[in-house]
């Protein structure tokens, strides 16, 4: 007999007959982060959106609290400032008193005293504190030969870890100053230096020059200064 051909399968019954295809899972997600180990960091805070329940106020008596809230703290900002300006006053009369006071001594008193018509006192503090000397110039002119000994360099380098190449960063990390120019990312680092007193400039500049040169050498490092308003037991600095 014949032999009669088989009849193929419907397209359904193999797709039907085939092995199922198991879910696939997404990799989970992963956050890329260099190692600071070893290195300061902070960690910015996250900022959200942030919704606040309303007090009730039925009566009104909220609302008369906020006003009243809102009013002082701006008159609080209006006399914190008359004070500043006040204090910044006091300390510019003190100034020429304090150097001419100390003018050739070795031993300086902390603070100078002022005091009003009923006898209350505060007193213009002037500490061993200086800001960064931003005319340089101005500065050899007039601590001429002293400037070498009491006024050094003081920096810092900040390194702007977004300008790196990323494969480059834990190397340069690990090495610093030996990869930078190797991996050609030196605009990444930024460096900072300002000059500085030594904490022997603070005594010795009274007995180097005198009341005038003092003032003069103020206007370009100043020394730092504050007013007290509050004292403690006896009458000593808090």
């Amino acid at each position: 007999m014949p032999r009669t051909k088989a009849k193929p399968e419907p397209a359904a019954a193999i797709l039907t007959e085939a092995a199922p295809v198991p879910p696939t899972t997404p990799a989970p997600a992963v956050l890329r982060k260099i190692s600071l180990a070893g290195f300061a960091v902070q960690t910015p805070a996250s900022k959200s959106t942030k919704s606040y329940p309303l007090l009730p106020d039925p009566e009104g008596q909220v609302a008369e609290l906020v006003t009243a809230i809102l009013t002082h703290s701006a008159q609080a900002e209006a006399l914190e400032g008359a004070l500043e300006l006040e204090k910044s006053e006091l300390i510019a009369i003190a100034k020429p008193f304090y150097f001419a006071h100390h003018a050739g001594q070795h031993v300086l008193a902390s603070s100078i005293e002022a005091r009003a018509a009923d006898g209350r006192v505060v007193r213009v503090g002037f500490s061993n504190s200086y800001r960064g000397v931003s005319d340089e110039a101005a500065l050899l002119r007039l601590a001429g030969e002293h400037t070498e000994r009491f006024f050094k360099q003081s920096f810092e380098i900040k390194i702007k870890g977004d300008v790196i190449p990323e494969a480059a960063v834990e190397p340069l990390l690990a090495e610093l100053q030996a990869l930078f120019a190797r991996h050609g990312a030196t605009a990444a680092l930024v460096a900072k230096a300002v000059i500085k007193p030594t904490k022997e400039w603070h005594t010795a500049r009274h007995t180097l020059f005198n009341a005038a040169q003092n003032q003069q050498l103020d206007k370009v490092v100043p020394v730092s200064a504050s007013v007290k308003t509050k004292l403690g037991r006896g009458g000593d600095d808090e």
